[in-house]
């Protein structure tokens, strides 16, 4: 027999007890060597990546939230509105004071100053002077004989009106300054002249000052000089009358209070430097 079915038909015959089945035994190929290790490997290598990436990410949104901090904070200040502390080593220099702008001030007549007008600082302790007398106008000419002699004060003269006379809508009133000293003195410039009522109160404000070129005068004992005072004749809104008029000899801080009737109309009152003589500036 050879062990296959019968050539000549008939069922086939199933192997016998005797005969070996043709078929691989159960069981599974064993691993290539090392392969586990290499896949161990190769894990341990992922999650390393992934650690080191997750701490990229962690680090990129630490970093972009601290921009945006320092983005949304105002600089220079905290988040109660004062300065902040910068971390800087040195603190910032401090600035230096600009200097001050020079002050316009008023030019008076001094003793030793050949008639020049010096600076007068206005001060919050200054009174009423400085609303009598405002910033002069005009300009100082030749001073003569004035550098040879003081300054008139307040106490060495009296004040007076003189003649008035009227032209255009205009009426003209002189101011005499009259030195009742022993001594020779000199003014130089414009006084200082207001209004007042009865009671000593000031009415509107102080006379302007016409612009004109002015010398010192001097006075010998006796001798006066005077300027002009001009008001609107009655023409458009007047101011009430006067009672007293207040004058501030040029470069003082006292005053001379004298009776006195002006009427201020048209706020047309103004003043011409004092001049030597009774009949005003320009003498007449």
């Amino acid at each position: 027999m050879t062990g296959f079915p019968d050539d000549l038909g008939g069922a086939p015959e199933g192997p016998g007890p005797e005969e070996p089945l043709l078929r691989q035994p159960p069981g599974y190929l064993a691993p290539p060597p090392g392969s586990f290790g290499q896949i161990r490997r190769r894990a341990a290598r992922r999650r390393r990546l992934r650690t080191a990436g997750g701490g990229v990410a962690a680090a990129a949104v630490l970093a972009g939230s601290v921009y945006l901090v320092g983005a949304l904070t105002p600089r220079g200040t905290d988040d109660r509105g004062s300065p902040a502390a910068t971390g800087s080593p040195t603190s910032p220099a401090p600035r230096t004071p600009r200097p001050a702008p020079p002050v316009t001030t008023e030019s008076r007549a001094t003793p030793g100053t050949h008639g020049a007008p010096p600076p007068s600082v206005p001060s919050a302790a200054a009174s009423s002077p400085a609303r009598d007398t405002p910033t002069p106008s005009g300009t100082p000419t030749s001073t003569g004989q004035g550098s040879a002699t003081p300054m008139c004060t307040a106490s060495q003269l009296t004040a007076s009106l003189g003649g008035s006379d009227g032209a255009a809508g205009s009426v003209y009133r002189y101011l005499l300054l009259t030195n009742r000293g022993a001594t020779a003195c000199h003014l130089t410039g414009y006084p200082g002249v207001s209004v007042l009522d009865a009671d000593g109160r000031q009415i509107g404000a102080p006379a302007d000052r016409s612009p004109m070129d002015y010398t010192a005068v001097v006075l010998g004992p006796g001798e006066a000089a005077s300027d002009t005072i001009r008001t609107a004749n009655h023409l458009g809104t007047c101011r009430p009358a006067s009672a007293k008029v207040r004058v501030y000899p040029p470069g003082s801080r006292a005053s001379l209070v004298i009776p006195g009737e002006l009427t201020v109309c048209d706020e047309l009152f103004t003043i011409t430097p004092l001049a030597a003589g009774r009949t005003g500036n320009p003498p007449a």
